[in-house]
């Protein structure tokens, strides 16, 4: 259903944060939240960023979306020793506010290395300057990178990590196509070894059933992430 049928004065003062834990299986505690974009309507209904989109497009609104959840985030987590992850576009690089906005947020901010910005692999690949400086913008402020939306049938696996990032993301589905594509198997494996070498965090997201729970921790995997450990909530347990 979209919004646009359910709400007829949309703001974006109704889009909040919705937290989704990534866990760390090693020890069975949360390891990181992912912020996540959701409109709630005065029903209390909420809605997936997707369905959001035509409204905040329209709007011309997509900068302020981010910059509204980026501060909701910092500050449901300023008082919280918890890491966060927020998601950030191609469209959120070029902004040429973004970089200060970000800064003056965190000008009293405690410990912003608890932060860390999501970007999608295909933006930074095909993007590579822009990505680098984003990056060092970034890394000044002492919050890291984290690779998001990973194909691995679509881009060079090893060029990823040579990318200034602390962190990558692995669909769970490309995880078991694995199991019947030997290329992919040999290249994934390669992939974890050259990943823990270089200190680079792999995550496993998507993750839906226990069979794949057992899957990604056959392949070594330590952190996961998807509907199978929680769903995104409006609060932190």
């Amino acid at each position: 259903m979209q919004v646009s049928h359910v709400i007829r004065d949309f703001s974006l003062e109704q889009v909040v944060p919705y937290f989704q834990p990534i866990l760390d299986l090693h020890n069975n505690t949360v390891w990181r939240y992912e912020c996540l974009a959701r409109f709630i309507n005065i029903e209390q209904q909420s809605f997936v960023p997707t369905e959001l989109l035509y409204l905040v497009e329209r709007r011309h609104s997509k900068a302020k979306l981010t910059y509204n959840i980026f501060n909701g985030s910092a500050n449901y987590f300023r008082y919280i020793n918890m890491a966060w992850s927020i998601n950030l576009s191609l469209q959120d690089m070029l902004d040429p506010e973004m970089a200060e906005f970000v800064q003056n947020q965190l000008q009293d901010y405690p410990n912003p290395t608890r932060i860390s910005i999501e970007i999608a692999a295909k933006n930074a690949v095909e993007n590579p300057q822009l990505f680098n400086e984003f990056a060092g913008l970034f890394k000044a402020l002492n919050i890291s990178l984290t690779l998001d939306q990973l194909d691995p049938f679509d881009v060079d696996l090893t060029h990823l990590l040579n990318l200034p990032v602390e962190a990558i993301k692995i669909s769970v589905r490309d995880i078991k196509k694995s199991q019947t594509d030997g290329v992919l198997s040999q290249a994934l494996q390669a992939f974890i070894l050259l990943a823990e070498q270089n200190q680079i965090t792999l995550i496993a997201e998507h993750l839906e059933q226990q069979n794949e729970l057992e899957l990604i921790q056959q392949w070594g995997f330590q952190y996961a992430q998807g509907f199978y450990i929680s769903l995104p909530k409006s609060e932190i347990e």
